[in-house]
């Protein structure tokens, strides 16, 4: 990396050429460094930052693979992926050359993980992450073969937790006595929504003469800012019936709201709001605790055990396939499969 010292004004200045992304050789002049060194590292960071080839850093394929991936994701997808690769993956490999990173590296920072006590999902996520980094190499920086093929973890979450219609009841009647959680928890009980879909809803998502919600958006609270983005998957888009002492919880708790704007969210409250009431009120009981988004499953192994089909319960929670809705509640449909067994006996001759 030469450098060379300008003798009318005593500083060091840099002057290289470079391959820029389009195969094209490019000349590169960068002047007014006060030493040598730095003229040398700002170099070695700009080839870093244009090089086509995996002799470099894992913090500056890093940054590649963030500026390729940011915009090919969604914005809240990126921000959890971002914070987790930069608090468990960066810091592991961070000056290490690519192309030196072999399985054994990768092995070394599996059991490190492992040791966090981190849930098997959350493992299974990082790691996947991480082979994403590198097949990114694999694909744009010439490297010859991805080092991370052993996978930890699992995509199979922790057991599902939920309430049965009689534990919820008795949940609700602890949060009477404030008209805009309780109608919160309703919302999300009878429905299934994602807790996301409901702090995003507005007087125009409701139809209250026909008892129907729209979902048509999600809410997010990224970098400090709340944030309205459109719902999770494309079949999250949908049209939820609610009964109709549903429809006139929330008319009464818009009918005590100070001029509302039918265009403004509902429930100006973040998640951890939730999560801190339902906590409390839970205690209170004496319930099993579960988390906000147990909701969800509680709804689900309603339906179920009102005897609804995988394509029903899939529709009404936005799911992509009804694969997913069986994946997911499958031991919850025992009753269902008992019916079949009886269809099938008596259908023998």
């Amino acid at each position: 990396m030469p450098t060379y010292k300008d003798q009318n004004t005593g500083t060091w200045y840099c002057k290289f050429y470079y391959t820029n992304w389009q195969g094209e050789k490019k000349q590169k002049l960068k002047r007014g460094f006060k030493l040598q060194r730095e003229a040398k590292e700002w170099e070695r960071l700009f080839l870093e930052q244009y090089a086509r080839s995996p002799d470099i850093t894992f913090e500056s394929l890093y940054n590649k693979y963030k500026a390729y991936i940011t915009p090919r994701i969604r914005e809240s997808t990126a921000s959890k992926r971002f914070f987790m690769l930069e608090k468990h993956v960066l810091p592991f490999f961070m000056n290490r050359v690519v192309s030196d990173i072999a399985p054994a590296d990768i092995a070394a920072w599996q059991t490190e993980m492992l040791s966090k006590g981190l849930s098997s999902t959350y493992l299974h996520s990082a790691n996947t992450y991480l082979k994403a980094i590198f097949t990114y190499a694999v694909d744009y920086l010439g490297l010859s073969k991805n080092p991370c093929t052993k996978p930890i973890g699992s995509t199979k979450s922790r057991k599902l937790s939920f309430w049965t219609p009689q534990e919820y009841a008795k949940f609700a009647d602890a949060c009477k006595d404030n008209i805009e959680y309780y109608t919160m928890f309703e919302i999300l009980y009878y429905t299934g929504i994602r807790v996301g879909e409901l702090l995003a809803l507005t007087m125009n998502d409701i139809d209250f003469k026909n008892n129907k919600i729209n979902i048509n958006k999600t809410f997010y609270r990224l970098t400090g800012k709340d944030t309205i983005q459109p719902p999770k998957t494309p079949h999250s888009n949908r049209v939820i019936d609610i009964p109709d002492f549903l429809t006139q919880e929330i008319r009464d708790y818009v009918s005590r709201l100070y001029k509302p704007d039918p265009e403004a969210r509902l429930f100006n409250k973040q998640l951890q709001y939730l999560r801190n009431v339902m906590r409390i009120r839970t205690q209170r009981t004496g319930l099993p605790p579960i988390r906000v988004h147990d909701l969800r499953h509680s709804h689900a192994s309603t339906l179920i055990n009102l005897g609804a089909n995988p394509v029903l319960v899939a529709e009404r929670l936005g799911h992509e396939s009804p694969s997913i809705t069986m994946n997911t509640y499958a031991h919850l449909f025992p009753k269902a499969q008992s019916d079949i067994v009886m269809k099938i006996e008596k259908a023998k001759f």
